[in-house]
Order: C-alpha cells, then structure tokens, then sequence
C-alpha cells in the first residue's frame, strides 16, 4: 500500500450559502488557491438527517460539512464575475429603495388623513419621494448599463425578455440571484433554493394540512416574480391556460400565481443555461417532431 503525505493530498472546504456572510470567507479562499465547495442549505440539512443526527452544535456542523465533502464529489464553487456582483447589488439597493418609498407613501397617506395635516411635514415628504423616484431611475439605469458591458450576458437577457410580461430587472435579480445559475444542477434545487418548493403535512386520518410552499428560500426572486406572474398570464396563451387550470381546481388566486411564478423561474432557467431562444411554440415543435420520427420508424 502506498503511503501519502499532506503533501499529496489536496485540501477542499466546505461551506454552506448563507446569505451573502459565507462570501467574504469563498473569496479568501479561492484567491489562496484551496478548492471551496458552496453547498445549498438544505442540502446539509438532508445529509444530516441521513445521518441521523439529532445533535446541532458549530461543531457537529462543521464535522458534518466536511464528511459531506468528503463523501460527495461536489460541485466546485467559482466566483461569480464582477458585472453579476456589481447587479445582485444593485438589484437590493432598488429593493430597499422600493420598500423606504412604500413606508414614506403609506405615512404620508395616513398623515394626509389627519386633523390639520401640518403642510411643510407634507412637503418635506414630497421631497423624500422625489429624490427616492430619482435614485430610483439611477439605480434601473446602472443596472441595464451594467449588463451591456457584458455581450454574452447581454444576449441572454435580451433572449429571455422576448417572454411578453418578463422585463429587465426581473430577469437581473433571478441572474444574481443565483449567481447564473452556478450552483445548480437541477430544477428541484432551484425550486428550492427560491422557497417554491411544496411542503404537505399528512399523517394517517387525523392530520391532512394543506400543501404550501415553503417559502424558505431566497425572498428576492420571489418578490421579483410576483408581478411578472400577474402580466406573462394577460400576454401569454401557455400561461394563462395553466393558470386558468389551477384555479379551476383550487378556486384560489394566490395559489395559481405562484404555480405561475415557479414555471417562469424554470423558464428563465432552462433559457440561460442553453442559450436558446424563447419559442411559445416550442413543446408543440417538439412533440410534432417525435411523431414524425415515429412515422418514419414505423
């Protein structure tokens, strides 16, 4: 048998994504030139489970992150390129512009309501809104100068805005969001990494909870596809037959819109990572090709 040394064996670390707090630590240890494995959280928590881990400690965590490295051949982690950066940020700067703007409005609302509304209070905040609605601008402009600085990135954006209802700062959050999509390997893990993954809660006779999403994913996408939801369902034919059928069978709205949400999310995937262009037509060319091989064959 042969023997190896440290210095034979190559050294990989393991990390869970936690919001952008395992960032800082990725990056030192790309630029040092460890190989750095960035796993989905519930990817952990189901080896665990395997496990039969009953224990939760920093510890115990960190012992298991590294047998699951060990055992695994995981998906190597690469830095996301500058431009995706510079966009994630972006995108959140915009958020919370969005969400200080809706808090503003509401107060002002409610202050337009009173007795007596004091009038330079009501003009200062008229002032909040503008500079709000102008950084606001600012921001949406910085993200579309961005992504045309990069001609490959560029094309696919434009590809998937071809879907009637899906605008460009949709399509930049998902993108930085997942960093590109570098991190999965499969739909269900995208599904799950947004929260749009269904939990059921059933047990015999005696407990049938209604089926739910989880919602515990990352809340930008699924802030980001809210309204598309609503728009791709008035322009697109696939998308309002889907989800005139599930509100056919559950009689609630919220519930077709969020089957909507998901099937854009699989959509935008599937487009950036084959670069193909966006075809409403395309499972209908598809199937009719299969028939014609069957004739043939026949």
């Amino acid at each position: 048998m042969t023997k190896k040394t440290l210095a034979h064996c190559s050294t990989q670390i393991t990390l869970e994504a936690t919001g952008v707090y395992h960032e800082q630590l990725s990056h030192f240890l790309y630029d040092n030139a460890y190989r750095v494995n960035v796993i989905l959280p519930n990817m952990g928590k189901a080896y665990a489970r395997s496990l039969n881990s009953k224990s939760k400690t920093d510890k115990i965590d960190a012992s298991i992150l590294g047998r699951l490295g060990i055992e695994r051949n995981l998906f190597e982690w690469q830095p996301a390129s500058a431009n995706i950066l510079i966009i994630k940020q972006l995108c959140r700067d915009r958020v919370q512009i969005l969400n200080t703007k809706t808090t503003l409005l509401n107060r002002r609302g409610a202050l337009l309501s009173s007795y007596e509304p004091n009038q330079s209070a009501i003009k200062r905040m008229k002032q909040r809104l503008e500079l709000l609605e102008q950084q606001l601008k600012e921001v949406e402009l910085e993200i579309e100068m961005t992504i045309k600085t990069d001609d490959t990135l560029c094309k696919k954006v434009d590809n998937i805005c071809q879907i009637k209802g899906i605008g460009l700062i949709t399509v930049a959050t998902i993108i930085a969001e997942t960093n590109g999509f570098e991190l999965f390997t499969a739909r269900e893990q995208l599904v799950s990494y947004a929260g749009y993954d269904v939990v059921q809660r059933q047990s015999g006779s005696s407990i049938k909870g209604k089926a739910k999403i989880s919602k515990k994913g990352n809340r930008f996408i699924r802030r980001a596809l809210y309204f598309p939801a609503i728009c791709i369902v008035k322009y697109e034919t696939k998308f309002k037959q889907m989800y005139e059928r599930i509100f056919q069978k559950t009689n609630i709205k919220m519930v077709a819109y969020v089957a909507i949400q998901r099937k854009i999310l699989l959509l935008i995937y599937a487009l950036f990572k084959s670069g193909n262009t966006y075809d409403p037509n395309y499972k209908e060319q598809k199937q009719n090709v299969k028939e014609k091989l069957k004739v043939t064959i026949a």
